[in-house]
């Protein structure tokens, strides 16, 4: 145990029962410094918005302190509910006491106990570090001490020389900051737990989802009796599950099995703690309610994957290997875009792109994680198993005679009502089989031997420079606000079962590069606002207004559904289909 750790579980165990300690660190992990390396004087808070902590009191504020900093001085602690400066000087409305370092801590406790409000309030602490110059390795250049652990608003930090206004530091942790929590509303066994936001399954199937197990207590909870309750059926549990008290918001998880409905339909889903320890659950929140989804068929998510390349990049035939061998495995279920960068077919129509990859080539799905195409077709399946929140479909005709307008019209079907809705659509223009012998790829695979994958060979085989290579799924444009969606592409409320369509319209008059207008295809990507995630897309190949090219035409004259890419489809959902030559809507 860590004599740091160890200074912390005293104090706790010194204070009576009905006090808890509250902040982003919560006594375990490492922590790290962080500075400007210069001499000067910081204010660091922890801003404590959890709302339920509304009625409860502050005894105490406890601070860390760099030890091997030893040219720190003039500590004091501090609440207040305004960030507020005069000139330099932090300025706080509540309450300010000096305290004194002892090891690796600084502890002061108020005089009188403050009832945080709603809103609540900033915990906080200030001090002045005098810096050697002629010492790059001074401690005293990071004097401050944070968690890594992250928090929305990062690390509040003001200083009178590099910060001279409230800042909040995204990349840089947290500040360590703990605040001693007292009060009747404080109890020995209170738990809680979380479950997800729209869970969804098949009717007459069950659902297993990880609920987030909170501990608000004083107690260590070793066991506990919950209950999972749908439609009026109550399931009752008793599990042994260890999480330690001490620190208001310890979590765990723990899996639950929702059970199956017959009927399609949104339940509520609601999990309750009833004992802990074989105690009553004292927490006021002892009751969590979500919605759980059951559907007679799920719309088909076909996750996004792009790719960021370049014909200079030595490295980049790999991911270009990697993105046809899953187009060609998975036909028209694999939506793939390809960003090139500083080339012959940069993307230029924005200065955005959807990522800002560190080096090339970068691949990332659904833009949640990085991918390696050559070898993800399981990771790839695994996404296309997520139950996506809408189907979505998307056409794109020529609008001009000229063909140099192009329409992307998507239709959008959601599985349930959102209020507030927070999803948005984008939309992407690529273009296929783009080449010119004036164009050289950069082969770093030259001659690197046999590796038994013909996508990879194709490479291994080839020049250190590859002249004319054909390149696919080569992004031309995009919307507007396309990294978070168009704002006005769906309603603020949505209703379950209800196709929206929208339409942008893309000119592509003065783009030189060499396209083959029979080759190009629109992708209508959904992206949750909230998380900046893909949920679903779905791509279409561009035709004429009629919606069936001459080709098109002359492949599609059996009996059955397609797609606009020609593909046979042998359920349809909602959308545009051709049916023996003829447009249909589903």
């Amino acid at each position: 145990m860590t004599g740091l750790l160890a200074a912390l579980i005293c104090v706790v165990s010194a204070y009576a029962d009905n006090q808890i300690y509250f902040g982003v660190y919560q006594g375990t992990g490492t922590l790290k410094n962080y500075g400007t390396g210069k001499g000067e004087t910081y204010d660091v808070a922890l801003h404590l918005t959890d709302p339920m902590l509304e009625g409860m009191e502050i005894l105490g504020i406890r601070i860390p302190v760099n030890a091997n900093a030893q040219n720190t001085q003039d500590y004091s602690v501090w609440l207040t509910k305004e960030l507020t400066l005069t000139g330099s000087k932090n300025v706080p409305d509540i309450v300010s006491m000096e305290v004194t370092p002892d090891g690796k801590w600084a502890e002061g406790r108020l005089a009188e106990p403050y009832v945080i409000g709603q809103g609540g309030v900033y915990a906080g602490y200030s001090f002045k570090s005098t810096v050697d110059a002629d010492n790059d390795n001074d401690p005293n250049r990071t004097p401050v001490v944070v968690t890594p652990t992250e928090n929305p608003e990062g690390l509040l930090i003001h200083t009178n020389r590099t910060f001279r206004k409230w800042v909040g530091l995204a990349n840089e942790g947290s500040p360590a900051i703990v605040v001693l929590i007292g009060g009747e509303r404080v109890k020995a066994n209170a738990a809680m737990l979380v479950a997800p936001d729209n869970l969804y399954t098949l009717v007459g199937k069950s659902i297993t989802t990880n609920l987030t197990l909170v501990n608000h207590g004083t107690e260590d909870i070793k066991n506990l009796d919950y209950e999972i309750e749908v439609n009026g059926i109550v399931e009752s549990k008793h599990i042994s599950k260890a999480l330690s008290g001490g620190y208001f918001g310890r979590s765990t998880t723990l899996s639950a099995t929702i059970p199956a409905m017959s009927e399609p339909g949104s339940y509520d889903a609601k999990f309750r703690i009833t004992k802990i320890n074989g105690q009553d659950n004292e927490d006021p929140q002892a009751e969590t309610v979500t919605p759980v989804v059951f559907l007679n068929e799920v719309p088909l998510h076909k996750p996004l994957v792009e790719e960021y390349t370049g014909t200079w990049c030595q490295y980049c035939p790999r991911a270009l290997a990697g993105m046809e061998k899953m187009a060609d495995k998975n036909g028209d279920n694999f939506v793939g875009v390809a960003y090139h960068v500083q080339d012959e077919m940069s993307f230029t129509a924005s200065t955005y792109l959807p990522a800002d990859p560190s080096g090339l080539p970068s691949v990332f799905i659904d833009r949640v994680k990085d991918f390696a195409p050559i070898s993800g077709q399981s990771d790839w399946e695994a996404r296309v198993k997520i139950i996506a929140p809408a189907s979505i479909t998307v056409v794109g005709e020529w609008a001009d005679e000229a063909k140099t307008k192009i329409k992307a019209t998507s239709t959008t079907s959601f599985i349930r009502d959102f209020t507030n809705n927070p999803y948005r659509i984008g939309y992407i223009l690529i273009a296929n089989d783009l080449h010119s012998k004036e164009w050289n790829q950069s082969n770093a695979l030259s001659g690197s031997g046999t590796t038994g994958d013909p996508y990879l060979d194709k490479y291994t085989k080839a020049g250190v420079k590859i002249n004319d290579l054909h390149y696919n799924e080569v992004a031309l444009d995009q919307s507007a606000q396309f990294g978070a969606g168009m704002l006005e592409s769906l309603p603020a409320d949505l209703k379950g079962n209800v196709p929206y369509e929208y339409s942008y319209t893309f000119d592509i008059s003065n783009n030189g590069l060499p396209i083959d207008k029979t080759k190009l295809e629109v992708i209508a990507v959904l992206i949750d606002t909230t998380t900046g995630q893909v949920v679903n897309c779905n791509k279409g190949h561009v035709t004429d207004a009629d919606g069936i090219s001459e080709v098109e035409s002359s492949k599609l004259k059996v009996q059955g559904y397609y797609d606009l890419s020609g593909r046979r489809v042998e359920k349809p959902w909602k959308g545009v289909y051709i049916e023996n030559g003829k447009k249909v809507i589903k």
